[in-house]
């Protein structure tokens, strides 16, 4: 019940996410509004202060150069040309209002239009503050231009407050010795009849450009998202191990490498769940048989007293060994995988612990006509933990014994290989096909033999091998011939080396 809320609330808070090509939709409107606001901020409404801002620079950087220039003889030249070039008018009086340099290129300048108490107070302003005077000043009163738009009837010009508007700058300069006042005045095109026409012009781009968005958008989300929706739609079929390939998987590289890997998947999956099917189905046939033997001597041993022997009772032994040792090693399996397994490394002698597993292993099997060779290069110390070690080479041993082949032979060599020691296990049996080399380390995989019921161990003991030798970081690898037979081999760093054997 607990797990069906779970999974309830999961699917609800799913369903109130919204779907990617709402998601895709919604951003590319948001981000076109931002910029048809911020392209309105700056063409509408900052249109005017940029402009001004833009004019006070031009204004300034004539007066400098005319102030730099103010002893040269040919400055009304200079005058005229800035006037021209730069549309501006400039008037530069004397300390006692007498004009000194008069340049008009503006049709309605502003200076010419000032009476002399109106100039010689606008250059008072500018010797009190000691800088610069910038004002804005409607050219109109200056003119007398009566216009009034109440005068007349119909849809007449407006005065729309900014028609005439000029800017004037105001600097004190040096004459040599005496002082004198430089007038320059910038005449500032009429916005109103431009804004307006900016205005109507930018609305309806504006609607135009969200219209076409709005429609591009949905054609380009749909796009983009319909791929992914098929393939989420088709990765909904991951769990039953089956993945069809959408039919728009291929619009987009990241898209395309996605249904690859899900491909993969599922056939990883696939494979995994038939290699689990079989390790089950040959670990319950690995338990079933000692068991079975176990009671089928017991029961003969509690029904005919005659048959209770040394004999039956030694097999009853082996056969408890063997489920034991089954049992084990299904248990270490389980360690290593979640690696709740801890190492204790420690310095050993490999040649002696080899030996010494070498003959437990054969006392357990040359009843069974088993025989193995050991041949030692030298002897070398390693550090490695003693318990793995020896399950290494007992599963490795005990692996070679159930597929070799009818001489009942395994090898068992050890030399130096640089700076490490090889241990190799060599078998003669049919060899493993060079298709299935690279996946018998996998997890759950056996070949594709028939099954045969292990001389000693499980069934399991590459997968431990594996996890083990890993665990201590040593190299490992197989070699195999379908007419020599199959050798394991891995390798520990030296730590000494000793002469004789």
């Amino acid at each position: 019940m607990r797990n069906k809320r779970k999974l309830a609330y999961r699917d609800e808070t799913i369903l109130g996410r919204v779907g990617i090509r709402t998601k895709i939709l919604t951003w590319l409107v948001v981000l076109v509004a931002f910029v048809i606001s911020l392209v309105w901020l700056c063409q509408i409404v900052l249109t005017f202060d940029i402009y001004k801002n833009y004019k006070t620079e031009q204004i300034t950087a004539a007066a400098d150069i005319i102030a730099d220039n103010i002893d040269n003889p040919e400055l009304a030249m200079l005058c005229d040309r800035l006037s021209g070039d730069r549309d501006i008018c400039i008037l530069l009086l004397d300390d006692h209002g007498n004009v000194r340099i008069s340049a008009d290129h503006v049709r309605y300048c502003l200076l010419h239009h000032m009476s002399g108490e109106q100039l010689a107070e606008r250059a008072k302003k500018a010797a009190e503050s000691g800088s610069p005077v910038v004002e804005l000043a409607n050219v109109i009163p200056f003119i007398n231009d009566q216009y009034s738009p109440e005068k007349f009837r119909g849809s007449v010009p407006k005065d729309d407050g900014d028609r005439g508007m000029s800017m004037l700058y105001v600097r004190k300069v040096n004459f040599g010795r005496s002082e004198g006042t430089l007038f320059l005045n910038a005449q500032i095109t009429p916005f109103g009849t431009t804004v307006r026409t900016m205005r109507r012009q930018f609305i309806l781009i504006s609607c135009t450009v969200l219209l076409m968005t709005i429609i591009l958008g949905f054609f380009m989300s749909r796009s983009i998202s319909e791929p992914i929706i098929e393939t989420n739609e088709a990765a909904k079929r991951l769990s039953a191990f089956r993945y069809a390939r959408p039919p728009h998987s291929g619009g987009y590289r990241e898209i395309a490498e996605l249904n690859d890997t899900l491909v993969r998947a599922a056939e990883d999956l696939s494979r995994v769940e038939d290699l689990q099917k079989e390790l089950i189905a040959n670990i319950s046939h690995d338990l079933r048989t000692p068991l079975t033997m176990i009671g089928g001597y017991a029961e003969v041993m509690r029904d005919i007293p005659e048959e209770n022997t040394p004999e039956n009772m030694q097999i009853i032994i082996d056969e408890t060994s063997r489920l034991s040792s089954l049992v084990n090693q299904v248990l270490d399996y389980s360690r290593i995988q979640s690696g709740t397994m801890r190492l204790q490394p420690e310095e050993m002698d490999i040649t002696d612990e080899t030996g010494l597993i070498i003959q437990r292993i054969a006392k357990m099997t040359e009843k069974d006509g088993y025989t193995i060779f050991f041949s030692p290069e030298t002897r070398f110390t390693v550090s490695a933990d003693r318990d793995a070690f020896g399950q290494i080479v007992y599963n490795l041993i005990g692996n070679a014994l159930t597929y070799t082949g009818d001489d009942h032979i395994v090898r068992v060599s050890q030399k130096k290989n640089g700076g490490k020691v090889r241990v190799a296990v060599s078998d003669s049996g049919k060899g493993i096909p060079p298709g299935e080399l690279p996946m018998i380390w996998e997890r759950y995989y056996r070949t594709a033999d028939t099954h045969r019921r292990a001389v000693i161990g499980s069934g399991l003991g590459l997968n431990i091998v594996r996890g083990l030798l890993e665990a201590h970081g040593a190299p490992y690898g197989v070699e195999s011939d379908e007419r020599t037979g199959t050798t394991f081999w891995f390798e520990f760093d030296i730590i000494r080396e000793q002469d004789g054997q």
